[in-house]
């Protein structure tokens, strides 16, 4: 997956022998504060776990290029540390759109919840333009939330 990807370039940029130990939440920044489409997502910002301290970086998707120095950030509750799943934002726009909440999303976010619903997998969070919120496991690609 794109995720340890991602973490070896931003461990480049915090230095020699860094290696950062997972992924705590990846949020998606749309065209136009609106999404339809994979095009639609220019970018995550990502947050990601490293000896007890968090850092939060950006990174463009493909056509765009560029990657943000990490800077640390306070690191949230609620979340745990993972660093793989198999259902990447294309394939996760794709059953979004296999429902009726709506034509396009306002937000995207993956993250891996400690508590409700408790998640065996990390989650996408999709919130529809009908502010339905759409939940769809990172893993095995299952429309948890709504049914």
């Amino acid at each position: 997956m794109k995720t340890k990807d991602t973490l070896k370039r931003a461990s480049a940029k915090l230095g020699d022998n860094v290696v950062l130990e997972g992924l705590l939440r990846m949020n998606g920044r749309l065209k136009n504060n609106l999404g339809s489409q994979p095009s639609d997502v220019v970018g995550f910002d990502y947050l990601v776990h490293h000896e007890d301290s968090c850092y939060e970086y950006y990174e463009a998707n493909p056509p765009l290029i560029g990657l943000t120095q990490p800077v640390p950030v306070l690191c949230p509750v609620g979340i745990m540390v993972f660093d793989e799943y198999k259902v990447d934002y294309i394939e996760a726009i794709k059953i979004f759109h296999s429902g009726n909440w709506g034509s396009y999303f306002t937000s995207i976010v993956l993250c891996k919840p400690l508590v409700y619903p408790p998640a065996e997998e990390p989650l996408w969070y999709f919130m529809s333009d009908t502010h339905v919120c759409v939940v769809i496991g990172a893993n095995s690609g299952n429309v948890l939330m709504p049914k």
